[in-house]
């Protein structure tokens, strides 16, 4: 679900983005926190993710929170407060991280991984098992 969510978090934002073109401020804010979904999947393939067995899922979203945490700060230096672009979007954030702990545990996320899956490999598979971790290298 991290994905899908993922993409449709971006699309919102960047849908908000576009919206609030005429006003800067907020235009940037909300495209700088699209971009942060995006890299989610990118922090994935950085990460040692065997080794964030079982909160690898909460690592990455850790991982590209840091982006607006900056942008946060670069606010607080510049302005002496947080602008509310950036408020609304982490809000947007984290609701989609809380959305995707929801979905992905709930019988309708087990029933969508039984759909996806039906008739492959992975169809046997224990939607909630980890991978093995990689044997050590010699």
């Amino acid at each position: 679900m991290m994905n899908p969510l993922g993409v449709l978090t971006f699309a919102g934002l960047t849908a908000a983005g576009i919206a609030a073109r005429r006003r800067t401020a907020w235009h940037r804010r909300l495209h700088y926190c699209a971009m942060a979904v995006l890299i989610g999947p990118a922090f994935g393939r950085l990460l040692p993710m065997p080794l964030l067995i079982p909160y690898a899922g909460e690592v990455v979203f850790a991982a590209l929170m840091l982006f607006p945490l900056a942008g946060c700060i670069a606010d607080l230096r510049r302005a002496g407060r947080v602008h509310p672009a950036f408020v609304a979007a982490i809000g947007v954030m984290l609701t989609m991280q809380v959305a995707i702990n929801l979905v992905t545990f709930s019988p309708a996320g087990a029933a969508i991984y039984r759909a996806v899956t039906a008739g492959s490999p992975g169809g046997t598979v224990d939607p909630y098992a980890f991978a093995p971790s990689p044997p050590p290298v010699p």
